[in-house]
């Protein structure tokens, strides 16, 4: 993991002290750098891949410039105002300084983190009465307080970055991991190896296998791919899944299983479909489509005979032949749902990527 820690030249000595005491504690487990120097900071992150840019501080336009270079550069922001946020700081030069830097690009800043570390609970409160950011996180300064030493100070920032990595996965997943994953869910759901044929591509990254984990844990599939992994006798790094906190979206609720919200009581399996594509359906009118119900689908779609002319018929009769058809092409490409399965053809048009862009987006930040 590599971090680069930027803070403006004329900050506390406390902030330049802080940066030290985080770089040289964190050792191995992090490669850390720092700059004063925006200039420097930019060449930087065009020399090289940083995963995390730590800003130390607010109010500083430098800051703005090097968080929409590393939004352009797929770096994500963590920050620690060091008390600059409460109000006390606040109302200094309020109307001219401020005001000016919150509307410009101070709020803008805070909430593009994927984390705020703050420094106690009051400096928590405060933030949280702005409304800028939900996702604090509390690690005390051992600058200013015996309550926690700088070997244990540096572990909890460390243990924060690997929270902001092991978040939205699927955005730092390489497209062989995301082929794989397919060949996994259809391997776990099928539980046949044969369905691959010799097409199995394998993760040699272990930290592309963490991402995985973590992906399919967010999305609640976990057993399925884990399922594959046996089938497939694949090694992977040992991972804790349950070891693995991360940050969610705000409002994220975790999606209900199809059978949950439509119950089992269904005369024919047709009828079963038409309710499991109606709720689909409202599902992906309010942004819940998630890919555990693609998964779900699948299963249902392998295991169970329907007959496809009747419910074609049915679909058309209530507007949802061609929504079906679109959910067709996603179980397709997320699940390797088989056209021989499918009751309906594949239809893959801008809706159909537009739901495939909701159902990516499922957990960003």
């Amino acid at each position: 993991m590599r971090i680069l820690h930027y803070y403006a030249s004329n900050a506390p000595e406390v902030v330049t002290e802080y940066v030290k005491i985080l770089c040289e504690q964190m050792g191995q487990d992090a490669e850390n750098e720092s700059t004063t120097a925006v200039q420097e900071a930019l060449q930087m992150m065009r020399d090289r891949h940083y995963d995390l840019l730590h800003i130390h501080g607010c109010w500083q336009y430098a800051a703005y410039r090097l968080a929409r270079q590393a939004q352009r550069r797929g770096t994500r922001i963590v920050v620690t105002p060091h008390g600059q946020l409460e109000p006390w700081i606040m109302k200094r030069r309020y109307w001219k300084e401020k005001l000016p830097k919150r509307l410009l690009f101070q709020r803008s800043i805070i909430q593009q983190a994927y984390a705020v570390i703050v420094q106690g609970k009051m400096e928590e409160e405060c933030l949280q009465k702005l409304g800028w950011n939900k996702r604090t996180v509390i690690i005390r300064n051992c600058l200013i307080t015996n309550s926690i030493n700088t070997v244990e100070m540096a572990h909890q920032t460390w243990q924060t970055y690997r929270k902001i990595m092991d978040s939205n996965p699927l955005a730092l997943m390489t497209d062989a991991t995301k082929t794989t994953l397919c060949q996994l869910l259809k391997v776990g759901i099928t539980g046949d190896e044969r369905w691959l044929g010799e097409s199995y591509v394998t993760i040699t990254d272990h930290n592309q296998w963490r991402l995985l984990y973590c992906y399919v844990h967010q999305e609640q599939v976990a057993e399925v791919v884990k399922r594959g992994l046996r089938i497939l006798r694949v090694d992977t790094p040992d991972f804790d899944i349950h070891q693995m906190p991360c940050f969610m979206p705000d409002g994220y609720e975790p999606s209900k299983s199809i059978e949950e919200a439509i119950g089992m009581q269904f005369a024919t399996e047709n009828d079963r479909l038409m309710a499991t594509f109606r709720h689909l359906r409202r599902l992906a009118m309010h942004s819940r489509l998630t890919l555990s119900h693609l998964v779900e689908l699948d299963k249902e779609l392998r295991n169970h005979d329907t007959a496809e002319d009747q419910l074609c018929d049915a679909l058309k009769e209530r507007h949802l032949y061609k929504f079906a058809r679109r959910i067709m092409q996603l179980t397709n490409d997320l699940t390797g749902l088989g056209e021989g399965h499918m009751p309906m053809p594949p239809l893959d048009d801008r809706l159909t990527r537009h739901l495939r862009k909701h159902i990516d987006n499922h957990l960003k930040i």
